[in-house]
């Protein structure tokens, strides 16, 4: 969360901060959320981790998993075939071996190894 230039029209507060992960602003004075995005964006990262954690996902299940938009998971999940990361086969989508050796590298990033 980061905060933002707003201020709340129920408190007036000026405690207004962003969630990056979702996209929403909310007041965390009285916990109103003043804008709320339906759809957030969706990385790399958090794909590999639901394709690790499951196994092989269709795409609606991974839109449905990662809340995202078609046009945003789309353009990620092309991006990691193009990378390498991912293969699609019957419809369904999963790690290469590249792709788990990249998830393995970039979990040890967020743990600071």
């Amino acid at each position: 969360m980061r905060f933002a230039k707003t201020v709340c029209p129920i408190c007036g507060s000026k405690e207004v901060a962003r969630d990056d992960l979702k996209g929403d602003l909310l007041c965390t004075n009285c916990g109103h959320i003043i804008t709320r995005h339906e759809t957030r964006a969706v990385g790399k990262f958090e794909i590999a981790q639901h394709l690790k954690r499951e196994g092989k996902l269709t795409f609606e299940q991974l839109k449905e998993i990662t809340k995202s938009s078609d046009d945003r998971l789309f353009g990620v999940l092309q991006s990691m075939l193009s990378m390498g990361l991912i293969d699609e086969l019957g419809g369904k989508y999963h790690l290469t071996k590249r792709g788990q050796r990249w998830y393995r590298q970039r979990l040890g990033q967020e743990w600071g190894y």
